[in-house]
């Protein structure tokens, strides 16, 4: 006949064992929260770093720059410019679309810059002119030079958003921007970036910035990014 057997703790070893039990439901509960909140593998601002610097560090992408102007507080419906282009690191670039109603088509490559003349068809070429790293059109040329931050003191994971049939990491901030021209003449930029959940490079990105001298008005620039490290030939004009 066999009877029942009392496992007895003791104090010493029983304390330790319930801290162990007490964190590993922590972590589980913790775990389930996360993905819950949509598969985030970091805290934000690590996130945001970590795609940043993949993203910078492609050799290719692809983009869309979408800039309005803000009057009164509210976005214009007009488009300031809308142009897409491609990136082959470390200095090409083209784009084609329009600014200020007007189609453009532009190529840079090393120093030298061509712009295609709407009226004839032909190219002009800007020999020694690397309007790429311009500030006046950074949205346009070098969309990344808005991704350039001293520091990001607010930033928010607001979990999993399904952006064009494809499920992204949203966070939304307040940066400082590295570049002072980007500051001269704006403040209050706000963000809201997408990140791909796999190597959290940039998807698509909203930002907006008020006018210092007149806070009604400013701008609000709307980025999407795709095809990193594809195959893309920007070559010269002929």
């Amino acid at each position: 006949m066999q009877y029942p057997r009392w496992i007895i703790f003791n104090k010493k070893t029983a304390l330790p064992f319930l801290a162990l039990v007490i964190i590993g439901l922590l972590l589980i509960w913790g775990g389930g929260r996360l993905i819950a909140r949509g598969g985030a593998k970091l805290p934000p601002l690590e996130m945001l770093m970590a795609g940043l610097e993949k993203t910078m560090g492609s050799s290719s992408f692809r983009y869309r720059a979408e800039t309005k102007l803000i009057s009164e507080g509210r976005v214009n419906v007009d488009f300031f410019s809308q142009v897409e282009g491609e990136r082959v690191a470390p200095d090409k670039v083209w784009i084609k679309g329009q600014m200020m109603n007007t189609p453009i088509e532009f190529i840079q490559v090393g120093d030298n810059s061509y712009f295609k003349d709407q009226a004839t068809g032909k190219w002009v070429a800007l020999p020694g002119n690397k309007l790429v790293d311009s500030e006046l059109f950074y949205a346009e040329l070098n969309p990344l030079a808005y991704f350039n931050f001293k520091d990001v003191p607010e930033i928010k994971y607001l979990g999993q958003e399904k952006v064009d049939g494809e499920k992204l990491l949203c966070l939304e901030m307040r940066p400082n921007l590295m570049d002072p021209f980007l500051e001269m003449r704006l403040t209050g930029y706000t963000y809201k970036v997408w990140l791909n959940p796999g190597d959290y490079r940039l998807r698509r990105a909203v930002l907006q910035a008020l006018d210092r001298h007149n806070p009604q008005s400013g701008v609000e620039i709307n980025l999407r990014f795709w095809d990193y490290d594809q195959s893309m030939n920007i070559v010269p004009p002929v």
